[in-house]
């Protein structure tokens, strides 16, 4: 699996500074042939929905979505190393193979096992203090270092 740092996730919440990874299946994972999906090359009109003849008609395109998007707490001056180190530690072999396996069953629990699975992996970020003087747009801006960073784990 590949765990990408997601930018739009980037939040203060209950002032600790959150970040969101997204963790994506690849080929031979279990779960990738659910979320390896067909989208539409464009929006359906409310005709095309409601015709199952025309809506096949509409060109699609296949796209990977995650499997799984997860928070963490982190510092705001954390370095690429310390954040691949964090990101290994997080979605080690076990936790993989194991969201792997939830995710491509989809059981009526699947949620609450999910939830059992990765409520121990938060992150261990410091508190921060948010101001009205930009802080946060400095912190978030600190964090773009990591825009495009993916982690095979």
């Amino acid at each position: 699996m590949i765990v990408k740092f997601n930018p739009t996730g980037t939040h203060v919440h209950k002032d600790f500074l959150k970040i969101r990874l997204d963790l994506y299946p690849e080929a031979t994972d279990k779960t990738y042939p659910i979320h390896y999906v067909d989208h539409y090359d464009r929006e359906p009109t409310q005709e095309e929905l409601d015709n199952p003849t025309l809506l096949a008609l509409i060109p699609t395109h296949k796209e990977l979505n995650p499997c799984l998007c997860h928070f963490i707490k982190i510092n705001p001056d954390i370095t690429l190393t310390d954040l691949i180190a964090i990101i290994k530690t997080i979605f080690d072999a076990t936790t993989v193979s194991k969201l792997d396996t939830l995710s491509s069953e989809l059981k009526p629990d699947y949620l609450e096992q999910l939830r059992s699975v990765m409520s121990s992996k938060l992150g261990k970020g410091n508190p921060v203090t948010t101001t009205k003087d930009g802080k946060f747009a400095l912190i978030t801006a600190e964090l773009d270092k990591f825009v495009g960073l993916e982690v095979i784990v």
